[in-house]
């Protein structure tokens, strides 16, 4: 029975969604004939640390994006996430214990530090001969943590961000664009059929401070013919800023939820941040994306994807540009929106998840064969 350790950090939703999707999709291919446990490292080896790197994350990328950018740059310099072994000394012992605890043949990574410390590990003990590749869940541009650390492979979303990774030297052979892997449950919905002329459905997902989800959601409350899901995931504070204003005001104003795929496979607007796994799955879902607020670095890329793809729009700035996107997207029938969708359309591909995992057990029963 091939063992694949899947690793992951709460560190945002993507890296985590990745993690899951590729267990279900092993799950899915090889049944009880295959061992998967997918572990978070930080949690498992201090999750008091771990929860305050978490809430320092979110609150960097919400409410202090120019900071994060500066941090973004700093890790993407060669040396610096090398020269961290002292401060994650401990990490990696973690990482280590897991390995000897789970034994897996092959290891898949959605985070990149976990190459770093896989090195190290490799290093220490040369018997350590299994396989490592990392899934990188962004795209285009793409910061060198994620592939500088030399693996045996790296999973990539499209031939844009393999490019990126083959012109900065990674082998060819090492460099394997087969998609994210979003969740299997995108495999058996259809997107949103075209809106009646007041059928339109949005989805926003709040980023930024919570004062500007209240000035978006009250200029689109002037569109009756709209209606907003608000999905705060586990922004608890900013549900409670948004009930007690009463948005949205033609709607309805969700917290966390699993429903993803029906929701976005059900409405017409994807708003919200442009994260790797959000935008990935949009495009699975056939829902134009509008970018309403800019993580710098990381999701740079998924936006400058989004634009020169016309999938979307990006629509930051005053709160009412969110409103007078969707208004122009909606006028003459809604010609803007068909054109969005049509790009869409040319973009889907086959689900990646299956792919990502036929391509893990391939390499798993080669270890073991």
């Amino acid at each position: 029975m091939p063992r694949v350790l899947i690793l992951t950090a709460s560190m945002g939703e993507g890296h985590n969604t990745a993690a899951h999707n590729i267990e279900d999709a092993l799950l899915a291919e090889a049944g009880d004939k295959v061992a998967v446990l997918v572990a978070d490292p930080y949690t498992r080896t201090n999750p008091v640390i771990n929860k305050f790197i978490q809430k320092g994350y979110t609150t960097a990328i919400n409410n202090y994006p120019r900071a994060w950018k500066v941090v973004f740059e700093l890790l993407s310099r060669r040396g610096v996430v090398e020269g961290m072994g002292p401060i994650l000394a401990e990490l990696t012992a973690g990482v280590k214990a897991l390995i000897d605890e789970f034994r897996p043949d092959i290891i898949v990574s959605t985070y990149p530090v976990f190459s770093f410390l896989f090195a190290k590990i490799r290093k220490r003990d040369p018997s350590v001969g299994i396989p490592f590749y990392t899934m990188i869940t962004d795209s285009t541009m793409i910061n060198s943590a994620w592939y500088r650390c030399p693996c045996d492979g790296s999973i990539v979303i499209d031939e844009g961000t393999a490019r990126v990774l083959r012109g900065d030297g990674i082998p060819a052979e090492k460099v394997h664009p087969l998609g994210f892997p979003v969740a299997q449950a995108f495999e058996s919905l259809e997107p949103a059929p075209p809106p009646e002329k007041a059928g339109w459905k949005a989805i926003l997902f709040p980023g930024g401070v919570s004062q500007f989800a209240v000035s978006v959601l009250t200029h689109l409350g002037e569109l009756p013919e709209l209606q907003v899901t608000v999905v705060t995931g586990r922004r608890q504070n900013v549900f409670q800023r948004l009930r007690k204003a009463g948005l949205p005001k033609f709607g309805s104003l969700v917290g966390w939820t699993d429903e993803m795929p029906k929701l976005m496979t059900s409405h017409h607007f994807f708003i919200g941040k442009a994260g790797g796994a959000s935008v990935q799955e949009a495009i699975v879902a056939q829902i134009p994306f509008l970018v309403s607020h800019v993580v710098p670095g990381q999701e740079e890329g998924n936006i400058a994807m989004i634009e020169q793809a016309g999938i979307g729009a990006l629509a930051v700035g005053h709160p009412q540009r969110v409103r007078d996107i969707i208004i122009g997207a909606m006028a003459n029938e809604g010609n803007l929106w068909h054109a969005w969708r049509a790009n869409l359309a040319a973009r889907k591909k086959p689900p990646a998840s299956r792919m990502i995992a036929r391509f893990l057990l391939e390499r798993a029963s080669k270890v073991r064969s």
